[in-house]
């Protein structure tokens, strides 16, 4: 995939792995975590080495959370310039399609309400918004556009890179929408999966529909207080940069002369990503929230279930699936975890959980990085997937036994 804008890190990671690159390497010490033991810290701090010396990401940091303990650890800088290291789990990041799962944990929480039903057309909710052209609101449905089944053009292809070259432009909803209708739908709703920014750009329409509040205030009262996410926030109209502490954010992309050059595009126009990614966390708050959600606190055991109900990601080389707004990586050590990502200009963030057998949230891990690499550093996304992997599969030799 071509553009960064608040892009899923599990669609991205699909083109990485067609790409050619090994994400199935981990250390001799890798076992499926069961919270008996802390995580190598050796051979998570060489996984993210790995991403800031051979990939030459500026920063990488990951945030484990255990049973009582959390391990923090980073490597490379948070600001290329003074040479500061990365700010560590309370520093401010933009955290892209992360949104988006929060997003959908709204919509499900509207549906335990009685407020929305995941079967209902589209037009229930949004009459005479969507033309005929670009798609059939009578035949889509909240739960099409939950999991990227609608059909609908993704708007984000034909969004220019704003950030390498207009990082101000100021973008409109109606104007975001107008460009995701512009080009006819993929395929029948629901008959196919394709990755589409413009449907969750509707699923804010639908919550502001339903509970005549801004999406983002419903988010922040149902999600963030409720997940004590204490440092996440919806940046204000023009607001351009990101709250302190923070490390500045960088885009890397290929010159003229086929090398990697590294932008700051810390200071940026959010209005692009609408629902599907204008929000600001921390590494900590994220695991937060994962715990949370996954944990049964925001949602419903039922209404949890429906959520990771999961169909595969079209492509065979990626073992991913994904649900209601929520993905599911195959783990190398053995077993699943739960989680999502976000990609957009400076940041890309990488959250799993794993959940034993009787149901307890045994390890939550992070791992962020203060660039977009985009396909300029094709290795960086696969080394970015690997330190989530060596973060959640690794258990300390020493506390082995």
């Amino acid at each position: 995939m071509r553009r960064t804008m608040t892009r899923s890190r599990l669609a991205v990671l699909i083109a990485l792995v067609v790409g050619g690159t090994g994400l199935s390497t981990l250390p001799a010490a890798a076992v499926a975590a069961d919270g008996s033991a802390p995580v190598d810290r050796r051979a998570l701090q060489a996984a993210l080495d790995q991403m800031t010396q051979r990939d030459g990401l500026p920063g990488a940091q990951a945030v484990v959370a255990e049973r009582g303990r959390t391990t923090i650890m980073s490597s490379g800088f948070g600001d290329l310039e003074s040479r500061r290291p990365m700010p560590g789990p309370d520093g401010h990041l933009r955290m892209g399609s992360n949104v988006k799962t929060m997003v959908s944990t709204v919509v499900l929480q509207l549906l335990e309400e009685g407020k929305v039903s995941l079967d209902a057309p589209l037009s229930t909710y949004l009459p005479a918004v969507v033309p005929t052209a670009a798609g059939d609101a009578e035949k889509i449905k909240l739960r099409h556009l939950l999991q990227h089944t609608s059909g609908l053009h993704n708007y984000t292809d034909d969004v220019p890179a704003a950030s390498r070259f207009q990082p101000f432009e100021h973008y409109t909803r109606q104007r975001l929408l107008k460009i995701g209708f512009s080009k006819k739908p993929n395929f029948e709703p629901g008959t196919n999966w394709s990755y589409s920014n413009t449907g969750y750009v509707l699923l804010g329409m639908v919550i502001e529909k339903v509970t005549g509040h801004p999406w983002q205030e419903e988010v922040a009262k149902r999600v963030f207080a409720r997940a004590g996410m204490r440092h996440s926030y919806f940046p204000g109209e023009y607001e351009y940069g990101v709250r302190r502490p923070h490390a500045r954010g960088y885009m890397q992309v290929k010159g003229a002369d086929g090398k990697i050059k590294t932008a700051d595009v810390t200071e940026w126009d959010p209005s692009q990503a609408d629902a599907n990614g204008a929000g600001v966390s921390t590494p900590d708050d994220l695991n937060r929230f994962y715990t949370a959600l996954l944990g049964g606190r925001l949602l419903k055991k039922a209404t949890l279930t429906r959520m990771k109900t999961v169909m595969p990601v079209p492509n065979p080389q990626m073992k991913l699936a994904y649900g209601l707004g929520l993905g599911r990586y195959t783990l190398p050590c053995g077993g699943y975890a739960w989680g999502n990502g976000g990609n957009i200009e400076g940041f890309q963030t990488l959250t799993g959980v794993i959940i034993d057998e009787r149901g307890r949230i045994t390890r939550t891990a992070t791992v962020a990085t203060n660039t977009t690499f985009t396909d300029a550093n094709v290795n960086g996304g696969a080394d970015h997937l690997k330190a989530l992997y060596t973060a959640l599969c690794t258990h300390s030799r020493d506390s082995a036994g």
